[in-house]
């Protein structure tokens, strides 16, 4: 369902905050994309103040996924509601459904650049050479996403046709 790809946008979006990649990609993490996340963090060998920023940014981003999720919980609470009744009016229906989501794409909007924000305040505070491991995790990561892509048939090659074709 699409609209539960947006809280994991959220989270993406705080997990690789640190570029401006960091801060926008649209997947959500696997399982190996958070083992990097923990990787990355030990190799930056963070000082006590960027620690304590990671902190912050990794706390924001975790309420902020928590709320988002709830808020979409509620709404499909809302929305089951609706529909259950019988004789219910479609187009009310849809309506609603358009407002709801209009109001948590708002809502993730604000999130997304709260989220941000705090990823970009340890990121400046990084040395060069801090900055130049995000911005290889951020290559390796969209290298990996990338293969997920072509391996569930998602990316269109260079040729036009899907990966597995001839």
């Amino acid at each position: 369902m699409r609209g539960n790809r947006i809280p994991l946008a959220l989270v993406t979006a705080g997990l690789v905050a640190a570029g401006s990649a960091w801060a926008q990609m649209p997947e959500g993490p696997q399982a190996e994309g958070m083992h990097g996340f923990a990787r990355l963090h030990k190799q930056l060998n963070l000082n006590p103040q960027q620690e304590e920023l990671w902190q912050k940014a990794q706390t924001a981003q975790r309420d902020a996924f928590k709320s988002m999720r709830t808020i979409g919980e509620q709404n499909r609470a809302k929305l089951r509601a609706e529909i259950d009744k019988p004789g219910a009016d479609l187009k009310q229906f849809a309506q609603t459904r358009d407002q709801l989501r209009e109001q948590m794409r708002t809502q993730m909007d604000t999130s997304h650049k709260q989220v941000r924000d705090a990823w970009f305040a340890l990121y400046d505070t990084l040395d060069a050479n801090q900055k130049e491991q995000v911005r290889l995790a951020i290559v390796s990561g969209m290298d990996r996403m990338g293969r997920g892509h072509r391996m569930h048939g998602d990316h269109v090659g260079q040729a036009g046709h899907k990966a597995g074709e001839g």
